[in-house]
């Protein structure tokens, strides 16, 4: 049985009302000092709040009675107002009914505005002949669309045959070069132009026999500069700048020393590579066993292992080429490759502690 009213609405006010519901006797007498507790004075105090509380709770049932009694004369009045208005037991499908009639021709003002039999017909025979004049126009629409797509095709009929009609004196095959020249010149215009990339000269360093180096690394890595790539898998903590010319174990660059007004730059030794497995008098040249072990010895008590291999692709050093005396100012910038390094030092392990050295 569905609720009522009344049982909501004293399940929700009435039910957890009581006093004994909210506090018992016992929590009352909690709430006085310990030495008072047992004075018959707090039994009769709980009694009358209890009274108080059943007032209270007569007030408001007969509030919930006078709530329900006034629900009942409003669904009483409301009944009477349907049933005068003659749409009483509506179904859904009727009330469906209803609101396509509102959508279709707006919300009536009163009741006479309501279809008869005759005037009902006379609205379905004219949403009728709206329909089939829609379909009309639809129809011609697309006959015309269809027209024009056929006169397109016949129109374009040489290139969908393979044939390429120029002007007089002009063979199909002038027309298929010449078609495909502008296609070329359109992607040029489109790409090639729009996705130019900058570019800068690059030059080979020029031979100099006088400027090559005494190199004490292996043939197989010597480059006419002396330079290699070394792979370390660490930091290398170097001294600063200030402190540089205070530290014991930097020392002034050779290229510093030749260029006397330049700024001073200090080189700092890290380690010393040596090569166990390599001769330079008894290793052969296609010898490459002695790369599989490479030592780079890091202070004096402290050795690092590692190996040489050779790079995937071969590596080049460039720099910013000097420029000549006479070059103008507004010259671009041109780049010269220093070296091609094809080989590295790999070292992936961490250093490992030695005697010393």
């Amino acid at each position: 049985m569905a609720p009522t009213e009344s049982s909501i609405l004293g399940n929700f006010l009435l039910s957890p009302a009581p006093l004994p519901t909210i506090m018992s006797l016992q929590q009352f007498t909690e709430l006085f000092p310990k030495r008072l507790r047992s004075h018959p004075h707090i039994r009769a105090l709980y009694r009358e709040l209890q009274e108080l509380r059943e007032n209270d709770m007569d007030l408001v049932n007969g509030n919930i009675d006078k709530e329900v009694r006034q629900g009942e004369t409003q669904k009483a009045e409301l009944r009477k107002s349907v049933a005068k208005t003659g749409v009483d037991g509506l179904s859904s499908s009727d009330q469906r009914e209803m609101d396509m009639d509102v959508q279709l021709f707006g919300q009536p003002s009163s009741t006479s505005d309501y279809h008869s039999p005759s005037s009902l017909l006379d609205a379905m025979e004219q949403a009728i002949s709206d329909i089939d004049r829609q379909v009309s126009e639809t129809d011609e629409e697309a006959t015309a669309i269809l027209a024009m797509l056929n006169s397109t095709v016949g129109e374009m009929s040489d290139l969908r045959y393979g044939k390429m009609q120029g002007p007089a004196g002009t063979s199909g095959e002038d027309m298929v070069n010449e078609a495909i020249r502008g296609l070329n010149h359109l992607e040029d215009a489109c790409y090639h132009n729009y996705f130019k990339m900058p570019s800068i000269p690059l030059h080979p360093r020029a031979s100099d026999p006088s400027t090559r180096v005494n190199n004490p690394l292996p043939q197989l890595l010597q480059t006419p500069s002396g330079l290699a790539l070394l792979e370390l898998q660490g930091t290398i903590n170097v001294p600063s700048q200030d402190n540089a010319g205070r530290n014991e174990s930097s020392r002034l660059s050779p290229d510093s020393l030749g260029n006397p007004n330049g700024a001073p730059v200090f080189e700092t030794p890290i380690g010393k590579l040596m090569f166990p497995d390599y001769s330079p008098q008894f290793t052969a040249p296609d010898d490459t066993k002695w790369m599989k072990r490479v030592y780079l010895y890091v202070g004096r008590y402290q050795r690092m292992t590692g190996e040489v291999k050779k790079l995937p692709q071969p590596l080049a050093i460039v720099q910013r080429r000097q420029k000549e005396p006479s070059a103008a100012a507004d010259d671009k910038e041109e780049l010269e490759i220093v070296e091609i390094v094809k080989y590295k030092i790999y070292f992936k392990n961490r250093p490992e502690p030695v005697n010393d050295i």
